[in-house]
């Protein structure tokens, strides 16, 4: 349930190469250039965690909009693959949040890591992301905590009694973050 926004992280990666020795030059050029990727060929994943034995549970949002390098999530799109737990993300997790949107930005990748900044919950910071291409696809990776990175206590609560039967008394605070970008 936390989750979103890599989708606007793998435009910009398509677009951009990345190498050490950039110049200033070069990566004002670089920071300028419009993302050029298929949208159909891009997936954001998130994956939270469940029971003492860590079994994740993951899902994407179906509205995620992006702009240059900013991008917007309607967290009321929460979709998981599961009928009967999309509801409880939308009513108790992200209805217990400040706002129903995630926003943010990313910057220019180096060294394999990529800048994204995330506002959630009134709630703003940037993290260092992985940051890979290969031959077929641009991928990047990261983690949330939802409770030391966006002050979600409220949310994480309503969420965690909900389902703490389903749960055997275990919801956990870190989300992973995946999107990849096919070529």
């Amino acid at each position: 349930m936390k989750y979103f926004l890599l989708l606007a992280l793998v435009a910009s990666m398509a677009a951009c190469n990345s190498t050490s020795s950039t110049t200033d030059e070069q990566a004002t050029e670089i920071a300028t250039l419009e993302p050029d990727f298929d949208l159909a060929k891009t997936t954001l994943t998130w994956t939270a965690f469940k029971t003492p034995d860590k079994i994740g549970v993951s899902g994407t949002f179906d509205e995620i909009q992006l702009t240059d390098n900013a991008f917007v999530i309607n967290t009321k799109s929460v979709n998981s693959g599961n009928e009967e737990r999309d509801p409880k993300l939308r009513d108790f997790f992200f209805a217990n949040l400040s706002d129903s949107l995630i926003t943010g930005h990313y910057g220019i990748p180096s060294s394999n890591k990529i800048p994204v900044t995330l506002k959630m919950n009134g709630v703003e910071k940037t993290f260092d992301f992985d940051y890979m291409v290969n031959d077929t696809a641009t991928i990047v990776t990261g983690k949330i905590d939802m409770l030391a990175d966006f002050s979600g206590n409220a949310a994480f609560e309503a969420i965690h009694n909900a389902c703490k039967e389903l749960h055997l008394g275990k919801t956990w605070t870190d989300v992973d973050l995946k999107v990849v970008t096919l070529k």
